[in-house]
């Protein structure tokens, strides 16, 4: 017999399913409690995000009964949030992506930037800190009643580890290179479900992608002489370019033209008037 918590839980997160129009899985490893905090509050009111254990979030899955939530399923796995939103997935990425938040970086981690700690005043009073700083490779002494950085001091480079110290000296600084958020997995909305790949294109990507389509297109049907509202001004006008062309060549004027060339030939052909002789 199933805890009457678990009951629950499975109870509340299958009416949740059923209320939303959108449902995603995304994943939330390694965020802390602080920074999911920070996320809640900046869309508060825009998505609902439910994290519960991933057998339980299954159960609730199979008592839903919704068209598309087998598949989204298997996006299921490691430490996981439900979202619910009626916003569609795409803005719904693009929130996510806009909600990430900084954090400080722990040892193991891969920086994602060369990180140069500035030249300045520290907040640090003299004392076993300086060394602390000195060791991780930043040029600092004492200068009054601080400890100051004389010179800009690069310590790490992108793609290498934070070591222990230089991550502690770093969360000292308040230097926060970690960019830190919920990762979107996949989506469901009216029975399809999008992946993570859909998802991570951004609104001009996807513009850029439907217009070049577009002309694409439009190519296709002037070359296949394909006529529709738009292809047919084009065709037209294209056809008046090659007939004008063809023209050209053969020396065939049209009325306009040849009566030009006839004014200007007759100009040409004028007898330059004499001056008058004087008496």
């Amino acid at each position: 017999m199933p805890a009457k918590w678990k009951v629950k839980e499975v109870e509340v997160l299958t009416k949740k399913l059923k209320e939303y129009p959108v449902v995603a899985v995304a994943g939330i490893k390694g965020l802390p409690s602080k920074q999911m905090a920070q996320i809640r509050k900046k869309l508060h009111g825009q998505v609902e995000i439910k994290i519960v254990k991933n057998s339980l979030i299954n159960r609730a899955f199979e008592k839903a009964k919704i068209e598309g939530l087998v598949e989204l399923e298997k996006s299921v796995e490691g430490p996981t949030a439900i979202i619910l939103t009626k916003e569609n997935p795409f803005k719904l990425a693009q929130m996510f992506m806009s909600s990430r938040v900084h954090a400080p970086a722990k040892a193991g981690d891969i920086a994602p930037f060369d990180i140069i700690v500035p030249a300045g005043s520290t907040p640090f009073k003299p004392g076993p800190i300086i060394g602390e700083l000195q060791a991780v490779g930043i040029k600092a002494k004492i200068q009054g009643p601080v400890i100051a950085v004389i010179e800009d001091s690069p310590v790490i480079k992108k793609g290498e580890k934070f070591s222990a110290k230089l991550a502690s000296v770093l969360s000292q600084l308040e230097v926060a290179p970690m960019e830190l958020g919920i990762d979107l997995r996949a989506a469901l909305e009216k029975g399809m479900v999008y992946g993570a790949d859909a998802l991570g294109l951004s609104q001009e990507k996807v513009l850029a992608q439907i217009g070049e389509a577009y002309h694409n297109a439009l190519n296709l049907a002037v070359e296949a002489r394909i006529f529709n509202s738009v292809s047919t001004p084009v065709i037209i006008e294209k056809a008046v370019r090659v007939a004008k062309g063809v023209a050209v060549e053969a020396k065939i004027y049209t009325e306009e033209e040849a009566l030009q060339k006839l004014t200007k030939t007759e100009g040409a052909a004028a007898p330059a008037e004499t001056p008058a002789a004087s008496g």
